[in-house]
């Protein structure tokens, strides 16, 4: 049934023109049987059909709407992927109700104030660590009644009445079912696509989050249409094995793993947690794995770190088969036929026997795609996977637009974030900034209309503050950050976020931070790579007791500017690194250190190593306070 429904373009068209709750409850009715969700318990997968999935979703939002959740309110849910959240959030969404999720990493003070923001009404929540984190705010959210916890180990001693079990909720649903169920069907067929359906925090990089109001149309034909229309094989025939394993407070997680399943072949696979991705990558073999940069550089940098430990033989017969990949891979990025011809046996052979096993050990042997989205990913990583025969492809959201472009071809060269998504119309506004109009532009965010208006042309373009280019084959190229130019003390421009993905790309460097502003020359603050860093130290046999004393060895040190060196070289003088400082700690988003999508809050950070970015401008600084006379 599956491969025959969605499979038709204008079936996939028809539930997208719906209400997320109705195109639920089409789903479930034109495919009963077919799975939308495997996830692991106790370490056996269950298997959940789509009329299972919507039976338990009207149980659950008629145990909300006893417990008075109706339209209009907010109801906030905070923990790791799983069936509770993807229950939950559609359960919301049927009593015209509008969902949002808190990521696990905020901090105390961002709970707050999102809770307080959208005057949540109720949060539902996966275990005691995240009823904790409620209950500390002491009042300071009194519009929120109910606190609904799937987990309730440990909560035993618990006193505060607002407490209830997702079970408990469940009970009241299955009790009240029979004369709610009606007005809850009546209030879902009423809804509206165009009406705001759940809000989506920005990332928070300037200063406080902004609650994006998002429309079901927003991230069903805005996103999850025109996923499938930009890789029609994930329609079927046949099953898609996916993973939802990154936060679903963000809009692309959101959109992926919960709305597309509904006009896809998709399945949607949860491992027993996402400490264990890699353990839930291999038993699943997934069609199409999607990540964030930094999921994608650390896993490549266990592969070489791994390959470094090996036996000398194996790492000539690596050393040389990388050798083969990139020579072909480049002859194919140039465009050379006949260099390309020349070494498709030799690269087919490398590539199995060398790179297939290395993807087996990963879990992706079997992926048709690789994705990444959500921040710039260092061209050099995104090459090395498509060395190994992944055709990992670049892809471009935003909170407020959806779904913006993919790359396509396969195995692109690294770069450019692809083609426009169908529907989208995009062009290049004053100094470059790049402009978005279409079905997934977002309605504004709430009770800031002002904020609105800067963002938000009267005509409906969504003005996103990224510089760009747009190339004559249509594909779109990310500069930078508008607000991110940064302009040195001799007037040069320089671009931080060009400079900072190509450090990036070292297996050493987790994150990179650009001072330029300003300044004489370029410098840098480094957050090592602890895992990498700290597995070269002990196999060079260097004694270290924390993160700490491991940033302060010179041997450490050395390292770094061994790696920053190497990639210098690929910089224009002007945007050299000319001094850098290792960062003594790592950052932490639950500390404010970096937004919860681990995106760096730049002001802060330089605020935060102001003694060591002094440092580095010592003769500067002495040199100025000469010149005033102090």
């Amino acid at each position: 049934m599956r491969a025959r429904m969605v499979m038709q373009p204008s079936y996939r068209a028809e539930l997208a023109e719906l209400t997320i709750p109705q195109a639920i409850a089409r789903r479930a009715a034109d495919t009963p049987r077919d799975a939308v969700i495997r996830y692991k318990h106790h370490g056996l997968y269950q298997s959940v059909s789509w009329s299972q999935y919507h039976r338990d979703i009207e149980v659950f939002a008629a145990g909300l709407k006893a417990l008075g959740i109706g339209r209009g309110d907010s109801v906030s849910i905070i923990g790791d992927p799983g069936y509770f959240w993807m229950v939950a959030d559609a359960a919301v969404m049927s009593l015209r109700a509008i969902s949002f999720g808190i990521y696990t990493t905020c901090s105390q003070e961002e709970i707050q104030y999102q809770l307080d923001v959208a005057q949540a009404k109720a949060v539902v929540l996966e275990n005691q660590e995240y009823v904790d984190k409620i209950l500390r705010l002491d009042g300071a959210c009194p519009k929120v009644k109910n606190i609904i916890v799937d987990d309730m180990a440990a909560l035993f001693t618990y006193t505060d009445r607002r407490i209830m079990s997702v079970e408990a909720v469940n009970a009241l649903g299955r009790e009240n079912f029979e004369h709610l169920i009606e007005e809850i069907r009546i209030e879902r067929s009423a809804a509206d696509p165009g009406e705001t359906a759940l809000l989506v925090f920005t990332s928070g990089t300037t200063g406080m989050s902004k609650a994006a109001q998002i429309s079901h149309r927003n991230f069903l034909k805005g996103g999850a249409l025109n996923f499938c229309e930009m890789f029609p094989d994930m329609n079927g025939p046949g099953e898609r094995r996916v993973l939802a394993h990154l936060s679903l407070a963000h809009a692309f997680e959101r959109i992926f793993a919960l709305y597309t399943p509904i006009i896809s072949a998709e399945v949607v696979h949860l491992g027993e947690d996402i400490e264990s991705l890699q353990e839930t990558l291999f038993e699943v073999q997934p069609y199409y794995f999607h990540a964030v940069p930094r999921i994608w550089q650390k896993m490549a940098a266990k592969a070489l770190t791994d390959i470094e430990r090996s036996s000398r033989v194996k790492r000539l017969v690596y050393g040389a088969s990388m050798k083969i990949a990139r020579a072909y891979r480049g002859a194919k990025w140039d465009g050379r036929t006949a260099k390309s011809a020349a070494l498709e046996v030799p690269y087919r052979v490398t590539r199995g026997l060398v790179f297939r096993p290395m993807l087996r050990k990963f879990g992706l042997a079997q992926a048709r795609y690789g994705l990444t989205a959500g921040t710039h990913i260092p061209p050099e990583v995104q090459a090395i996977w498509q060395y190994w025969g992944l055709n990992l492809v670049n892809g471009l959201g935003m909170t407020e637009v959806g779904y913006v472009a993919f790359q396509t071809d396969p195995y692109p060269r690294p770069g450019d974030v692809g083609y426009r998504v169908p529907g989208l119309e995009v062009k290049l506004g004053v100094d470059d900034e790049l402009m978005y109009r279409g079905d997934g532009v977002f309605t504004g965010y709430l009770g800031e209309p002002e904020k609105t208006a800067e963002v938000l042309t009267s005509d409906r373009w969504f003005m996103s503050g990224d510089a760009g280019a747009i190339d004559d084959k249509a594909r779109i190229t990310l500069v930078g950050r508008k607000k991110d130019i940064m302009v040195t003390a001799g007037g040069k421009n320089i671009t931080p976020a060009f400079i900072e993905n190509l450090m990036r790309a070292s297996p050493y460097i987790s994150e990179f931070v650009v001072i330029a502003d300003n300044r004489k020359f370029p410098s840098a603050l480094v957050e090592i790579d602890s895992s990498t860093t700290s597995e070269w130290a002990k196999n060079k046999g260097l004694v270290f007791t924390s993160f700490t004393t491991l940033t302060q060895l010179p041997e450490v040190q050395s390292l770094i500017s061994g790696e920053i060196e190497k990639r210098n070289e690929q910089l224009a003088q002007v945007e050299k690194i000319k001094k850098f400082r290792i960062i003594p700690r790592e950052l932490d988003p639950e500390d404010g250190d970096t937004t919860p999508t681990r995106k760096i809050r730049r002001q802060y950070t330089e605020n935060l190593f102001k003694d060591l970015i002094d440092d580095m401008y010592a003769d500067e600084i002495e040199e100025l306070k000469m010149l005033s006379g102090r």
